[in-house]
């Protein structure tokens, strides 16, 4: 494929309207990478619209042909990006020799790499285009060696990004596809060529639900229905949650199953529980790692600082880490808190509450195991202190930090806050919420605060509503404090939803947003048949006995009062039929099995009250805990597997029976309830007095290593003391030797030289890098032959050797030889040699002077 330029009148005269990026695709390679680049490109069509930036490992020292390589395979165009190049669609951008680059406000931004530090282009390269263009952004991982890329496809990822991996054995150097592969956010792990077809498709479908109106009815309705059986399956409810932002989530596995439509997909999950199982996990996946956007734990460190001294003597530190994922983010707080005890010297006491709707999650970060890679952004002085490592890959984090962590379950929006918190970090989790559960989680954290608390969230996420509760500490970081302790209401997801949508799956399929659909209408009408077939006159509720269907004539014993609708049962109806109803509920609630028929039951029907038998069933799911109650008019339906009680209503003279006889059911429930609280009290007390006991035990093994810890610190100062010094008695010595004009030589028991003056190069042939080499390998301009001997006669013997002897030079000296003692051991011997004639003019020249 031949590569054309594009024609001067097209330059000079660009097409305005394909000026616009829509998407960006970021291309990562090293070692092997240009074949499957070239593989990418030869197979992608030239006008996606979407924008190129390649970025592949060079030599500092390489200059690239990339631009005339790949302009064989394909027909946009090729440019070598500089500082500031605008990006344009249709285009390839080439990263620069020597520069690291990212993309900041639809512009290039180049630096000069630090050679003294690892280089990661591809991270900085993702990193920049998943801020810039969020879902918009796609990462593509080539063959390669390494881990650079894996961090960048965390991030494109998270952002609701597409992210892509080459099939590792496809590729010649499968490190950098690996790493990113074991990150758990790569969309799509195929071959180049089918990389390409990929893009193409997305490309093809332009709007790719990031347009203001992104799903369409029919997308949404089978989105809200596999919600339902998600929380059926897994007692979560994901109705909360964006749908256009678990879109992509939910194409990946569609895409893995080969599914067309939403409805295709959904049908696949009614059957196989082992891929509701597997949507579960994709959906609450956790991308974070230790302290991720280093900067945000700097700046919340330092006021944890601020806060640890205005605690009470006895009060403990509380931290709520809410959408803990694997627990790098709870490891992290723990650390930080550590480290602020031990400025101010007083033991650690605080607490880590670290949760997380997803108990597979919990499970894998209660065991405290992280890989090496995890570890990148960790210090080396936290490394040392508060990892273990295990194995040459993987590292534990140590018990001092782990007992301070508490893992446990908790659902942001429908379970109740913790209290009394000083610190709580969400970050990155309310951007999948909608706005009313958002509104929810944010009101549950400020409950939890205590006055003056902080609270930490992602770097795109607000207050929102109570943003006027929060005064704002740091507006990149989203750091805020609580300004007063005004209760904040906070409603249940159930009540923030209610008119919004149903809670079950029957609703989902009544509430169809295409009837004239034929799959939908005529299913409905089958249904209505048979119901009208076998149900005369009956209402079916929900488990707020709110009214989901109405069959017959029901309608004419239901009332409307006026003010606001309400489809709770109980409101529309009045007088003795109500209370006898309320109370076949609450007992056909406590024995699921029976169906209670209610003889008599008076109703007012155009003005004359008639008595009707009513039927109260209970109808329950058997795969979820989920119910409804279906309530029957007239002659009860006999059904042979349903054991049948039959109540009667009490008229007005025999109401006080009536009451006595609820009361007397009232007072047997609570009795049983009483005793069976008095048993599990009995129990907790137990457990109490073990974890008292254990607790003591810890306290006095703590002591017992805080007391070495003063020990070790003691000894360490001492230490440090003799250095110092040591380090004052070496340097005396150095500047005596250097400053001398006696020509000193230090030898050690074997003869080998320790140490010289610079006198002593008069006489032997030395430099600074003889220190260690054999003295008898050195000649000398001595008139001795067997010096050699003499040093090591005074080695042996212990005696001095003096000698007044001449040199080659005809100048007299005295050698002296001495033994150099350590103790009472001789270790070696110290040569010395004075110039006689220069000491002698020393003397003459004093004289003179006198």
């Amino acid at each position: 494929m031949e590569y054309s330029s594009p024609s001067p009148d097209a330059l000079e005269h660009p097409q305005t309207e394909q000026r616009e990026v829509r998407a960006v695709v970021g291309i990562g390679a090293s070692a092997g990478g240009l074949k499957a680049i070239e593989e990418l490109f030869e197979n992608l069509p030239s006008d996606t619209g979407m924008t190129f930036v390649v970025v592949q490992h060079l030599s500092p020292d390489f200059k690239s042909l990339m631009d005339e390589i790949l302009a064989r395979f394909t027909h946009m165009e090729i440019i070598n990006t500089e500082n500031g190049t605008e990006l344009c669609p249709n285009t390839v951008y080439l990263i620069p020799p020597k520069k690291n680059l990212a993309v900041v406000d639809g512009h290039f931004v180049t630096t000069d790499m630090d050679r003294d530090q690892i280089q990661r282009p591809v991270d900085l390269l993702f990193e920049s285009i998943s801020k810039c263009y969020g879902a918009n952004a796609f990462g593509v991982i080539l063959s390669g060696t390494g881990s650079d890329g894996a961090i960048g496809i965390r991030e494109i990822f998270e952002s609701g990004g597409v992210t892509y991996a080459q099939v590792p054995d496809s590729a010649q150097f499968d490190g950098m596809p690996r790493n990113a592969i074991a990150t758990d956010c790569v969309s799509h792990v195929l071959s180049p060529s089918k990389i390409a077809a990929s893009l193409a498709e997305h490309a093809r479908d332009p709007e790719m639900r990031l347009s203001a109106d992104p799903l369409t009815r029919e997308e949404l309705t089978g989105i809200r229905l596999i919600f339902s059986m998600l929380s059926e399956r897994h007692s979560i409810d994901f109705n909360c949650y964006k749908e256009t932002t678990v879109a992509r989530r939910l194409d990946r596995r569609m895409q893995s199953r080969n599914c067309k439509t939403v409805k295709d997909y959904a049908e696949i999950l009614r059957s196989d529980k082992a891929e509701v199982d597997t949507l579960y996990h994709d959906l609450l996946i956790g991308v974070t790692k230790f302290f991720r956007d280093t900067e945000a734990f700097f700046k919340l460190q330092t006021r944890i600082n601020r806060l640890v001294p205005q605690l009470q003597p006895d009060e403990e530190l509380r931290i709520w880490v809410a959408g803990c994922a694997s627990g790098e983010e709870a490891y992290s707080m723990a650390m930080i808190c550590m480290e602020a005890f031990d400025r101010l010297g007083i033991s650690p006491h605080f607490k880590v509450l670290a949760t997380d709707a997803h108990q597979g999650a919990l499970d894998r970060a209660a065991r405290g195991v992280f890989s090496a890679e995890a570890l990148e952004f960790v210090s080396r002085q936290r490394q040392t202190r508060f990892f273990t490592q295990i194995s040459k890959t993987q590292y534990r984090i140590t018990p001092e930090v782990r007992r301070q962590i508490v893992f446990a379950q908790h659902n942001l929006i429908e379970d109740p806050p913790f209290t009394k918190i000083h610190v709580v970090t969400c970050r990155n989790m309310l951007i999948y919420f909608k706005a009313q559960a958002q509104n929810s989680a944010i009101a549950s954290l400020h409950f939890a605060l205590e006055r003056d608390g902080l609270m930490m969230l992602g770097s795109s996420e607000t207050p929102g509503k109570l943003q006027d509760e929060f005064e704002t500490l740091d507006q990149t970081w989203r750091i805020y404090r609580k300004m007063r302790t005004l209760p904040v209401a906070i409603k249940s997801f159930d009540q923030l939803r209610a008119g919004e949508q149903a809670p079950r799956r029957l609703v989902n399929i009544l509430n169809r947003d295409k009837p004239e659909q034929l799959s939908f209408t005529g299913l409905l009408d089958a249904y209505d048949l048979l119901l009208s077939e076998f149900v005369k006159c009956g209402v079916l509720l929900d488990e707020k006995r709110n009214v989901l269907h109405v069959f017959g004539d029901a309608s004419k014993y239901l009332q409307n009062s006026s003010g606001r609708f309400s489809g709770n049962l109980l409101r529309m109806i009045d007088g003795e039929a109500r209370t006898a109803l309320g109370a076949a509920l609450v007992r056909s609630a406590q024995d699921r099995h029976a169906k209670f028929v209610i003889r008599d039951v008076p109703f007012a029907i155009g003005g004359e009250t008639f008595d009707t038998d009513v039927t109260v069933r209970m109808l329950r799911s058997p795969v979820a805990n989920a119910f409804v109650w279906f309530v029957e008019f007239g002659k009860p339906t006999a059904t042979a597997e349903i054991v049948e009680t039959e109540v009667r209503v009490s008229r007005p003279g025999d109401q006080y029976d009536a009451l006595e006889a609820e009361l007397a059911f009232a007072k047997e429930s609570l009795s049983a309830t009483i005793e069976e609280l008095e048993a599990s009290n009995e129990e907790l007390q137990s457990t109490n007095e073990e974890l008292i006991a254990s607790n003591e035990e810890l306290q006095s093994t703590n002591q017992e290593l805080h007391s070495v810890n003063e020990e070790l610190y003691s000894v360490n100062a001492e230490n440090h003391r003799k250095i110092t010094e040591l380090q004052e008695v070496t340097e005396d010595i150095e500047n005596l030797l250097s400053s001398t004009d006696i020509g000193t030589l230090f030898v050690d028991e074997n003869l080998y030289i320790r140490r010289f003056t610079p006198a002593a190069t008069r006489y032997f042939n030395l430099v600074e890098h003889d220190v260690g080499r054999a003295l008898s390998s050195f000649t000398h301009s001595m008139s001795i032959t067997d010096l050699t001997d003499r040093i090591q006669s005074v080695l042996e013997t212990g005696k001095n050797f003096v000698r007044e002897i001449m040199t080659l030079q005809d100048e007299r000296i005295l050698l002296r030889v001495v033994p150099y003692m350590s103790g009472n051991e001789r270790k070696g011997a110290i040569v010395n040699i004075l110039d006689l004639e220069a000491l002698a003019h020393e003397a003459d020249d004093h004289n003179d002077n006198r």
